[in-house]
């Protein structure tokens, strides 16, 4: 509800008579001051006024224009508003023109009044009006800006929330409403336009709706039994890389063999010692009896340097060659012939460690087993060592993980990608190329394996792995049956023997045999049929023991005529042939 204090609206210079009537009604004070700019277009016209000051009345509040036109002060006069100099003037109604003569032609409302300086004299003429807006103007005896002074002119405080008419012979009787206008009215465009939004919703909302109900929810199934059996086929095939076209009767196809190879590594701890010590050394003194029949020396012979000398487990290298021969006194000992050296050996220990300093009694000597030595060594010192031993490598071997299984799957992807069908059983690996870092007797505290592994398969055309089976299906079944699926899909293989450029497979599957049923045909044919019709064109078949025809939602007493979507399924043979 309206409150009793002042609003204050500006006017612009291109707001309608609409816009004016909005901003009043909007307002929520009972005295709104529309402040209008000059030259103000829009209520210049008798109409424009009246659509004004009905609406003032009609929301009952009071208008008070602040302007200082004179061509509006007898427009705002003759319809009743109140005006003002400026907002802090003491608001009035002005005098309005002289009213037409009787029997003068009036003008109707609607007739828009635009009271230029030019143009007024001659609109007031075609309005009824005795005088021109400017001498309506002329007839105020003092400016407009002192509108207080003027005795004649009735004036109201603009604090006063009431504003009351200038004369109370203007004012209707409190029993009779105005008159309405019925040719005006102001459309509700904000209204008007949520309808039009609404409506455009509901427009899209039923168009999709039957789109889903007419064209995506209808589905059909046909369910069809036919006299079909399994055949268990058995297909010897020879994959050769080398083969360029199939042979059908010999089981011969060309395959393709791809490979990949993988690098695996380990790494371990080292548990082989050795003794970088100092080594002993010493001297011996060699003596032989040879007993053999014949004799082995036959006479003086030498042992190189470097001859290997043999004691309690520990081995000393010969530093210098050594003569051996008979002695002159008692050469013979028995039915053996004796020897000694005839100079001293130098020796020196395999390896460095204390545990070289020896006595060493009747060592072996290595390629010469009629041979002793005797003497001793020293001087060996202990330094142990980490170095890599070969059960290291072992042990780094048996750790690595090949993961074949994705290097398969990346096998079968390959196959698949050239068009080829991969024969899984087919999977190889050959011998793993093994090397370490750093070698066997090589001082480390870790070593590392590097284990390097080619992994190979064979693929083949599936046209030809068809042809095999058909020729196979066909020798088992009779001339009146057809091939429905020739098993390929779910078959399995058992590999007989492979080398490097040829695999023999065995292939292993059941076939089905039966009525030989086009699904698209049945789809075409039954495209908009009634349940009713689509049996009975089926079971002209006369290898077809049952159909059944499904329909979806409920609504639905057809097939759809879009064959997508219509389903055809065909029951697995129950019997084996």
């Amino acid at each position: 509800m309206a409150d009793n204090s002042k609003d204050t609206i500006y006017v612009d210079i291109d707001d309608e008579i609409t816009t004016l009537i909005d901003k009043v009604r909007t307002s929520n004070s009972r005295l709104v001051a529309l402040v209008l700019p000059k030259r103000a277009s829009v209520l210049q016209s008798i109409v424009n006024m009246k659509l004004l000051k009905r609406t003032a009345d009609s929301e009952k509040k009071n208008i008070v224009l602040i302007t200082t036109e004179n061509g509006l002060l007898p427009l705002a006069g003759a319809v009743g508003l109140h005006t003002a100099a400026t907002l802090t003037s003491k608001p009035e109604i002005p005098k309005g023109p002289v009213l037409a003569a009787a029997g003068q032609e009036t003008v109707d409302e609607d007739m828009d009044l635009q009271l230029d300086d030019e143009e007024a004299p001659d609109l007031a003429k075609k309005a009824g009006l005795a005088a021109s807006v400017g001498d309506l103007a002329a007839s105020v005896e003092k400016p407009v800006n002192s509108l207080n002074a003027v005795d004649n002119l009735e004036t109201v405080d603009m604090a006063d929330a009431e504003l009351a008419p200038s004369d109370e012979e203007d004012q209707p009787p409190e029993d009779v409403k105005p008159k309405k206008d019925k040719h005006l009215k102001v459309p509700n465009f904000d209204r008007f336009r949520t309808l039009l939004i609404l409506g455009v919703l509901l427009i899209l909302f039923l168009g999709i709706l039957g789109y889903f109900v007419l064209a995506v929810w209808p589905h059909a199934t046909i369910e069809i039994k036919t006299d079909a059996s399994n055949v268990n086929t058995n297909v010897s095939v020879t994959l050769d890389t080398g083969a360029q076209t199939a042979s059908i009767s010999t089981g011969d196809i060309p395959a393709t063999q791809v490979s990949q190879q993988k690098t695996y590594t380990q790494t371990v701890n080292t548990t082989g010692q050795k003794n970088e010590g100092t080594a002993a050394t010493g001297s011996v003194t060699m003596t032989a009896s040879d007993c053999t029949s014949p004799y082995t020396y036959n006479g003086a012979f030498t042992i190189p340097a470097g001859t290997g000398i043999s004691y309690n487990n520990l081995t000393y290298v010969t530093q210098n060659d050594t003569q051996m021969m008979i002695p002159q006194h008692y050469p013979f000992k028995g039915s053996c012939v004796s020897y000694v050296a005839a100079n001293s050996t130098q020796i020196t220990a395999q390896s460095g460690g204390s545990s070289y300093n020896a006595q060493i009694n009747n060592g072996t000597v290595s390629g010469y087993p009629e041979v002793v030595a005797n003497g001793s060594a020293s001087g060996g010192t202990d330094n142990i060592i980490q170095i890599v031993a070969q059960a290291d490598i072992s042990t780094a071997t048996s750790k690595i993980n090949t993961n074949a299984g994705s290097v398969k799957q990346s096998l079968i992807n390959q196959l698949k990608g050239q068009g080829l069908y991969p024969v899984d059983v087919t999977f190889a690996s050959s011998t793993p190329q093994i090397s370490a870092n750093p070698s066997v007797g090589s001082p480390s505290n870790t070593v590392t394996v590097t284990e390097t592994v080619t992994y190979t398969m064979f693929g083949a055309s599936k046209s030809n792995l068809n042809a095999l089976l058909d020729s196979n299906i066909k020798s088992q079944t009779s001339k009146g049956q057809n091939i429905i699926s020739n098993g390929l899909s779910q078959s399995s293989f058992r590999q007989v023997s492979a080398n490097s450029s040829t695999d023999q497979v065995s292939l292993n599957t059941f076939a089905e045999v039966g009525p030989n049923i086009s699904v698209a045909g049945i789809k075409k044919e039954s495209s908009g049929q009634s349940p009713k019709m689509i049996i009975s064109k089926i079971r002209t078949n006369p290898d077809v023991t049952g159909v059944i025809v499904k329909l979806n939602p409920f609504y639905v007493t057809t097939a759809p005529t879009n064959q997508s979507k219509i389903t055809v399924k065909i029951a697995k043979p129950t019997k084996t042939a």
